[in-house]
């Protein structure tokens, strides 16, 4: 394998030894960039999320998960028990021949079966060991147990989430997970920088919980400068207006904003009242807030979101709309710059419609390929990387260590 300017991390072989959401994203993410990344599964079982729903077609299957597709395209999957000497035997002999180990294990996970970076990197001293875990490997809660809405709950983004007269709300999507696997790629790749050709590997080590604190940004300045605890207010903002509104056929987002070109909006709602000297500056909007708002809502009502958009953008004002997933995808936008992309042809599911790169770095290719069959690669990843026998590995097999 070689690093090349289409593929950047070509050179690259990454063990991924994760589940769910943060880890595998992480590593979908050097996959995509050209690292041959190896995904170690269960077997018999893999992944947890391969038993996540939903599923291709409706019909449940452990190759048939839709999220497994997502985070897992261009992975290859092998198949080790890792409870049995022999499969953990397998694992150390191919950490010593990779770059990069990512893992996901409950710290007393790995302390059981001596999984340390210390123990990785005396088998490799080049080794980059990525540890992802709920609150970190240090501290009174790193052996506690955590999901999404525990590590959204317990970062504060919860409680400032919602209504204020209501219960907080999680977040529907994973965002603490995928913030997480995000600082995972980035710390992954900035100890790659340090090792360079010659040098020795690292540890970085991300906490979910930390992740989740970042995604309540000034909220959280705000308690460490101002001592400030931040209440629930719903849809509302400080300034006026800047929030979403119904809308004929929807909810339109108007923002007064920038705020030097809030005479144009306000000849765009068609009400001369808004022109009015005691709503022409901020301060006094936001004095006059109800006022403000009962004078838009007339002329949204008339209008249809995708309209008021485009009307507010004309305008230099940063208006958008509440899309639902279908606007999203029929985006002249995304469809212009080419970010949703078809799969690799999946011996089950066929192709399947995902996104493309995150982000676009001029030259260098974003390989899609497909999700791998659980154990699909196991006898040619340990023929190739360990030099093991086709009789080795069906004994190996007989034994159920893969």
């Amino acid at each position: 394998m070689r690093a090349t300017a289409a593929r950047p991390l070509g050179s690259l072989r990454v063990l991924d030894l994760t589940q769910l959401r943060a880890g595998p994203y992480c590593t979908r993410l050097l996959a995509g960039f050209g690292a041959q990344v190896i995904k170690v599964e269960r077997p018999g079982k893999g992944d947890v999320l391969r038993d996540h729903g939903p599923f291709v077609g409706g019909r449940a299957g452990r190759e048939r998960s839709i999220p497994f597709h997502w985070l897992n395209l261009g992975k290859k999957s092998v198949t080790l028990d890792l409870e049995a000497s022999e499969g953990r035997e397998l694992l150390w002999r191919l950490i010593r021949t990779a770059d990069v180990l990512v893992e996901s294990f409950a710290p007393r996970v790995k302390r059981r079966l001596g999984l340390t970076y210390d123990a990785a990197r005396a088998a490799n001293p080049r080794l980059v060991m990525t540890s992802i875990s709920s609150f970190g490997e240090s501290g009174p809660y790193r052996d506690y147990r955590a999901n999404e809405t525990v590590l959204y709950a317990m970062s504060g983004g919860m409680y400032t989430t919602g209504d204020a007269d209501r219960a907080p709300l999680a977040a529907r999507p994973a965002m603490t997970q995928f913030t997480a696997g995000m600082h995972a790629y980035i710390g992954t790749l900035m100890a790659l920088f340090r090792r360079g050709p010659s040098g020795p590997g690292e540890h970085v080590e991300v906490s979910m919980q930390e992740s989740a604190l970042e995604n309540v940004e000034i909220q959280l300045a705000e308690y460490l400068h101002e001592g400030k605890v931040a209440r629930r207010k719903g849809n509302e903002h400080p300034l006026v207006p800047w929030r979403t509104y119904p809308c004929r056929d929807g909810y339109a987002a108007v923002i007064g904003g920038p705020l030097r070109h809030w005479a144009k909006a306000a000849e765009m709602f068609e009400e001369p009242r808004l022109l009015e000297p005691k709503l022409r500056h901020a301060a006094g909007r936001i004095e006059h807030r109800a006022e403000v708002e009962s004078l838009l809502r007339p002329w949204l009502a008339r209008h249809g979101k995708k309209d008021v958009y485009h009307m507010g953008q004309a305008r230099g004002l940063a208006f958008g709309y509440v899309a639902d997933l279908k606007d999203a995808l029929e985006s002249p936008q995304h469809r212009a710059r080419g970010f949703f992309v078809d799969t690799d042809e999946h011996p089950e599911v066929g192709r399947l419609r995902v996104c493309g790169a995150p982000f676009l770095v001029r030259g260098a290719d974003w390989t899609v390929g497909r999700a791998p069959l659980l154990g699909e690669h196991t006898a040619e990843v340990l023929t190739g990387c360990l030099g093991l026998s086709d009789d080795g590995i069906a004994t190996l097999r007989e034994r159920n260590v893969l």
